[in-house]
């Protein structure tokens, strides 16, 4: 008689029978990280008893790539092994075996040439972004969609390639290889021109919605609310980027939009002036660690401050929003009512 480990069934049930054979066997599956197109092998076992009760085992290995489309963000999950009894739900096994080494074949390269920046999680992406996705064997590169669907570029869940729901959000436009060469001077074709370069970004300034800054030659205007809470704040100053390789990340296009190129300065006005605020009278009390509600004073370093409505009223109170003379968390909770 014959007894087969529960192992076979991926044997018998999951492959693809329209899949290509390779000349030989792709990397062994370990587990790890995979995405549309990766490419595997893995052995399948099976056992089998004579009447004189001689067990014999007998392994076979198959190459198996990841599906494209929603069904590979199972590629990286145990329990969708290509050995597996589920390994047909994110796997196409080719239909005999395989031995000795193959060379995994490249997809088709892209148009642009070298690789594009790596995708970064937290980025803000928009419609005909490109972005690379590193692999074992080659990169692939990605273009975000045009609107509306590009929204969903920069969320989670729609990781190009690797997630569920990647291609809702993404084109794959093929493989590269190194890094795309610069140009040799920015492109502002597509951009309106500001005149004047309004003043630098300054990292003690109070920046609220609708200010603007300049940095080589771009202007960029800060968000409306809740995002112009981080304009003023480390970490957001226009066109900088923090971490390095995959992990660079670019924060200050949470809090900053570019809204054109300029050149020269934005003619000064006669004279600084400096009777916008209200002279208060008398100070009102410092702040100091308590619950505070909407409408609330205080005063620090010769200003009047107000805590602000609800929701942001919430924060007045707690530490860390304490208003003072320097750029900082507290703008979402309090504003300069005058001195």
């Amino acid at each position: 008689m014959f007894k087969f480990q529960p192992i076979v069934l991926a044997t018998l049930f999951g492959f693809n029978a329209g899949v290509t054979n390779a000349t030989g066997c792709y990397p062994t599956y370990n587990g790890g990280s995979f995405s549309a197109g990766s490419m595997v092998s893995a052995t399948t076992t099976t056992e089998s008893t004579s009447t004189e009760s001689v067990t014999t085992r007998t392994s076979k290995t198959y190459n198996y790539t990841c599906k494209t489309g929603p069904a590979s963000a199972f590629c990286s999950q145990s329990a969708f092994a290509p050995n597996g009894i589920y390994s047909n739900q994110a796997w196409d096994r080719e239909s005999t075996e395989c031995s000795g080494v193959a060379t995994p074949a490249t997809p088709a390269a892209w148009s642009g040439g070298g690789c594009p920046s790596i995708f970064s999680s937290g980025t803000d992406y928009s419609a005909e972004d490109v972005v690379s996705v590193e692999g074992s064997a080659f990169d692939l590169v990605y273009q975000c969609k045009s609107s509306p669907v590009d929204a969903f570029c920069s969320q989670s869940g729609y990781e190009p390639g690797t997630s569920i729901h990647w291609e809702l959000a993404w084109t794959l436009l093929g493989s590269c290889m190194g890094t795309i060469a610069p140009t040799t001077s920015p492109n502002f074709v597509s951009l309106d021109p500001a005149g004047g370069c309004p003043a630098l970004y300054s990292s003690s300034a109070d920046y609220e919605e609708g200010d603007r800054v300049s940095r080589d030659g771009l202007v960029y205007q800060c968000k409306a609310a809740p995002l112009s809470g981080y304009c003023p704040q480390e970490g957001y100053e226009p066109g900088t980027s923090v971490g390095s390789g995959s992990q660079t990340v670019e924060y200050w296009k949470t809090a900053w939009s570019v809204v054109g190129h300029c050149s020269g300065t934005i003619t000064p006005t006669s004279s600084p002036a400096f009777d916008s605020l209200t002279d208060m009278g008398g100070c009102p009390d410092e702040w100091v660690q308590q619950t505070y509600e909407e409408g609330d004073r205080v005063s620090a370093n010769g200003l009047v401050y107000v805590c602000k409505a609800h929701p942001n009223s919430g924060h007045c109170g707690q530490a860390g929003y304490e208003p003072t003379s320097e750029p900082g968390p507290w703008s979402v909770a309090w504003a300069v009512a005058g001195h």
